[in-house]
């Protein structure tokens, strides 16, 4: 058998994601595009509408304002659309879906065609006509609803993309996010009432720690391991839930990020926008 050469392209991307949805993530806003801008890796920053007021918009603007970067919506208050074990209340999804969508193109001057729910689930909004009905209204063309396995275990499963055509919407594409919520395995976010870990694991050693991390290098570890799986899966894409509180509490210095974004580049791994990769699909 003849090896693959090191300049070897995965055919699987790499989806740089934050979601955005409080001032303290605007807080590292800065750091994080900087990180981005020195290694040339596109990042889409789901929104939260709500977070943005005349005395940030500007700023935020201005930061998010290069090619690399895509805005897409992350809600108008970061209500749910639909119940879940860590939050059981919900909005109104015509707001948080329609108003924030409007809202942020407005704020941007650009058009938005990308929507990543709160919290996520398991199957995202399958069999949820009604939702779908209303992301359809407002002109979405991809969401990002699903980032649990069963029975809300994490780490989340690498599954590829897909529309929802069984449900009547073929033209509405799920683009899954995968692995871990950086926020639960850092310890950031109290997940007492949702299964943790499926049993027996399918991950690779690595992929699940024995618990919360301590260190960024352990969070670039864990990207790693989940990045060479999505791979050799052959996965169409990778991509991971990040949330910039999160990030700039456990890592201002941006460590596991420089390393993760290295290790793309060392791998030949190309990354992209979620909105460059929806192209990709419908093309």
């Amino acid at each position: 058998m003849i090896s693959a050469p090191d300049s070897f392209a995965p055919s699987t991307t790499f989806i740089a994601n934050y979601d955005t949805e409080s001032a303290s993530c605007l807080e590292h806003l800065e750091s994080i595009v900087n990180m981005h801008i020195k290694h040339k890796v596109p990042a889409t920053f789901f929104i939260v509408s709500d977070i943005l007021n005349n005395s940030n918009k500007n700023r935020v603007v201005k930061l998010l304002d290069n090619p690399l970067f895509e805005i897409g919506s992350h809600s108008k208050s970061h209500n749910l659309i639909l119940p879940h074990p860590l939050n059981p209340k919900t909005g109104d999804p015509r707001v948080e879906l329609i108003d924030s969508k409007k809202r942020l193109e407005d704020i941007f001057s650009k058009g938005i065609i990308g929507y990543a729910t709160p919290y996520a689930y398991v199957d995202g909004f399958k069999g949820h006509k009604d939702i779908l009905n209303i992301v359809q209204e407002a002109g979405y063309k991809y969401i990002s609803t699903i980032c649990w396995g069963p029975g809300f275990s994490l780490p989340a499963p690498i599954i590829n993309p897909f529309n929802y055509e069984a449900d009547g919407f073929g033209k509405i594409w799920e683009i899954p996010k995968h692995g871990w919520h950086e926020n639960v395995l850092k310890g950031h976010t109290n997940v007492d009432n949702v299964a943790l870990l499926n049993w027996p694991s399918p991950w690779p050693e690595g992929a699940v720690p024995k618990g919360p991390i301590k260190k960024p290098v352990e969070e670039y570890e864990v990207n790693k391991v989940l990045i060479d799986h999505a791979i050799k899966l052959n996965n169409k894409h990778i991509t991971l839930a990040w949330h910039p509180w999160s990030i700039g509490r456990f890592d201002p210095q941006l460590i596991a990020l420089d390393k993760t974004f290295t290790y793309l580049k060392e791998k030949n791994i190309r990354s992209d926008t979620f909105q460059g990769f929806y192209q990709k699909l419908v093309n």
